[in-house]
């Protein structure tokens, strides 16, 4: 099997990359070599490839930057989409788009399941949100082409290349602070990237197709998560102290209670994602004398 890999130097594409190089003949290419916003490149190496599965990592994925910068989160998220099936299209291949559990609105109490609950694009929350969506649609709606969409959780992992959650309280707390502000009413659903990446390849493999959800078991306020992660990490001195949303000014809005089910991975026999703790204690243990002494 041959896979081409876009946006490859990110989080995802890092831990993919492990995998790839074992198992697989493939390709992986990141921004500039592949800016995946000109059309004419990216079609002209996706032809001379000619790969069987393309996976679009290639994506703005900062929340609070894409709501800052929309037109060029919209050029990148959707347009590359765009772009990148019209390639695939023309070589046939099966194209890969994750995507995030942010397209749910996070209105209510039981957790979304992909197999019932459908996407209410009025409802989506945030620019980042809607681009990935719209994405979606790009993907679903292309016609003559295979498609995989997979819609990731708060993805926490990748050591050097982690810019996001995990990794800001380990800094703070590297930094000396003592006092850690975080909300306590509003919940994700953290999901380790190497549990991700691997799920993805299996997903692959299998031959899966259409829409599935791809979360960690369990959810979490980011109260609770900080406080894992200083727990993991073996840090006493440092207090974590909740707070409600409406006390935290944000760049982006943001849902309130997002919580998924992988109900098509597991009617498929392929959910493979572990709880969250039990991923994070892992990852923690691995990189947390990068930030501890």
């Amino acid at each position: 099997m041959k896979i081409l890999v876009t946006g490859s130097n990110g989080m995802v594409g890092t831990e993919l990359k492990k995998h790839l190089d074992n198992a697989f003949f493939f390709k992986h290419f990141n921004y500039p070599d592949l800016d995946v916003t000109n059309r004419h490149r990216t079609q002209e190496i996706i032809e001379y490839h000619r790969p069987d599965v393309i996976i679009h990592l290639a994506a703005k994925t900062d929340v609070d930057w894409c709501e800052y910068n929309p037109e060029e989160c919209f050029a990148v998220n959707v347009e590359g989409a765009r772009n990148v099936c019209e390639g695939a299209q023309k070589v046939k291949a099966l194209l890969v788009f994750p995507s995030t559990f942010y397209v749910y609105p996070g209105d209510k109490e039981s957790p979304y399941d992909e197999r019932y609950d459908k996407v209410i694009p009025d409802k989506i929350i945030g620019t980042y949100s809607k681009s990935k969506w719209i994405g979606e649609v790009v993907v679903s709606e292309f016609k003559n082409m295979r498609h995989l969409i997979v819609r990731f959780g708060s993805l926490f992992g990748g050591g050097e290349k982690d810019k996001k959650f995990v990794s800001k309280v380990l800094r703070m707390v590297s930094s000396g602070v003592k006092e850690i502000r975080m909300i306590d009413n509003r919940f994700i659903q953290p999901s380790s990237v190497k549990d991700t990446a691997r799920n993805l390849l299996s997903l692959i493999e299998k031959g899966g197709e259409g829409v599935f959800n791809m979360v960690g078991h369990g959810t979490a306020s980011y109260f609770e998560y900080a406080k894992a992660v200083l727990e993991f990490a073996g840090v006493k001195d440092v207090k974590v102290i909740s707070i409600n949303s409406k006390d935290f000014k944000e760049t982006a809005p943001r849902a309130f209670n997002l919580s998924a089910v992988n109900g098509r991975l597991g009617e498929m026999g392929l959910d493979r994602m572990r709880d969250w703790r039990l991923a994070l204690k892992e990852y923690i243990e691995e990189i947390k004398s990068q930030f501890i002494e």
